[in-house]
């Protein structure tokens, strides 16, 4: 079990798609109660559905501003995650590579120890 942990980018672009569609629905409802508002009856019903719907709608271009910064933060975050991922398989490919080439090396080397002692047993120990 690794002691690190793990983002879930594309889990965060969804919610970030989420949240816009939520935003649509929030559009949708607003527009209904706004057609509907003069079919609830007299008085002042009517005008309190149109003021409700009038608020929802001038609260949604916020909303819709906080979601595009938070669609550009998960951007960000997502291509920050990445980018330490890389750099973290570029060291580990690295560190791989150095390890495999220096154990062949030690190898070769084991291998020319063993070839010059032999030389030098059969030479009698002069080259």
């Amino acid at each position: 079990m690794s002691s690190g942990y793990t983002v879930d980018t594309t889990s965060l672009a969804i919610r970030v798609g989420e949240l816009r569609a939520l935003a649509d629905e929030v559009e949708v409802a607003a527009d209904r109660l706004a057609l509907s508002a003069g079919d609830l009856g007299p008085g002042d019903l009517a005008a309190a559905a149109q003021e409700v719907a009038d608020q929802w709608r001038d609260d949604l271009g916020a909303m819709r501003d906080k979601i595009g910064k938070i669609a550009d933060n998960v951007r960000s975050a997502v291509a920050n995650y990445e980018q330490v991922e890389q750099g973290g398989a570029d060291r580990m490919r690295v560190a791989v590579e150095r390890g495999v080439a220096e154990a062949q090396v030690n190898a070769l080397r084991g291998g020319a120890a063993v070839q010059q002692a032999r030389l030098n047993d059969l030479t009698g120990g002069t080259p």
